[in-house]
């Protein structure tokens, strides 16, 4: 006895093709904006001239001395002004705070 394959319908290839189409511009989409999110707020702090930024992770937290929700990125970016490659942790409470912790490293040429 043969095992035979049964062909998937042409209407469920086109159904898996248009949701992964939809899948990879929705990364696309979300990603950018972070990093456009990110860039107004570095443009707040004395980085204000920013290249290359890239959003590793985002994650909620909460202030315990001041009781404060707020949003921690993990990035990593270039600064034209002083040609520095950076990376750390830029953290903005629900009050508009904006924290940084920041290391950063001359850009060898």
């Amino acid at each position: 006895m043969e095992n035979e394959v049964r062909k998937l319908p042409k209407k469920t290839v086109i159904y898996l093709t248009i949701m992964g189409i939809i899948g990879v511009l929705t990364i696309f989409i979300v990603s950018s904006g972070q990093s456009t999110k990110v860039e107004r707020i570095l443009s707040t702090t004395e980085y204000k001239n920013v290249s290359d930024v890239k959003v590793h992770a985002n994650h909620q937290f909460l202030r315990e001395d001041t009781n404060v929700k707020g949003i921690k990125y993990t990035v990593t970016f270039f600064n034209k002004d002083k040609n520095e490659d950076c990376k750390g942790f830029v953290l903005k409470d629900f009050k508009r705070n904006v924290t940084t912790d920041l290391m950063c490293k001359k850009r060898e040429i």
